[in-house]
């Protein structure tokens, strides 16, 4: 008279492909007979249709490559977030070109207008710069570097004419420095999102 365990082992070592011990006609018998090997054996299939495996010679096993069943799962998710990335990059890329197509207006106004010719020299020189950052976003923070100077600097000056009330002009210059220096912001963290978030992660986890 076959036991409760001797049937349950069986059953696991036939799920595993391996040799169970006992004839097989003896344990499926046995199955028709026993509500509790019965249900033990369903628990069985059951977590192994959740882990993926496959049917292999009469038992089950791991499919032959784990890694296309895990990317299965994940890859309508990852699609996703790679197209939102890719769009939020294009018009973040978009930003820039507009922005280096103000300051290339901006000094092509300067050089209608005779003024020094230094100011043209440095609109055109950021407008380059703005347009080069859209091509290659890798390049980004060398001119962030640049453009945040110049921010901070016109917004010292500004502050300085507003107390003394005398902020002719000076509100048109620092917009179109933070327009520039926050495209190169958003495009730059766009592009290297997963660094700056493992980054950040770094930065503020807690070493207690």
């Amino acid at each position: 008279m076959l036991s409760h365990e001797e049937v349950q082992a069986a059953l696991s070592a036939r799920l595993d492909g391996e040799s169970t011990g006992l004839d097989d006609a003896v344990v499926d018998a046995h199955l028709q007979q026993c509500e509790q090997c019965r249900a033990y054996w369903d628990r069985l299939l059951s977590l192994s249709r959740n882990l993926g495996l496959a049917e292999v010679g009469g038992g089950m096993a791991p499919p032959p490559d784990l890694s296309e069943v895990i990317l299965a799962g994940v890859e309508g998710q990852w699609r996703r977030f790679a197209q939102r990335r890719a769009l939020a990059l294009a018009l973040a890329r978009v930003g820039l070109v507009f922005m280096a197509c103000v300051w290339a207006a901006w000094a092509i106004r300067f050089i209608v207008t005779a003024d020094p010719a230094t100011e043209t020299a440095v609109r055109l020189g950021v407008a380059s710069a703005l347009a080069f950052a859209a091509w290659k976003p890798g390049q980004i923070p060398g001119i962030l570097l640049i453009v945040g100077t110049m921010f901070t600097f016109t917004l010292g000056f500004a502050v300085r004419d507003i107390l003394v009330d005398s902020a002719n002009g000076v509100l048109g210059p620092l917009l179109i420095l933070l327009f520039s220096f926050v495209a190169l912001v958003a495009t730059w963290a766009i592009d290297k999102g997963a660094d700056v978030r493992r980054a950040w992660r770094l930065l503020s986890a807690d070493p207690a």
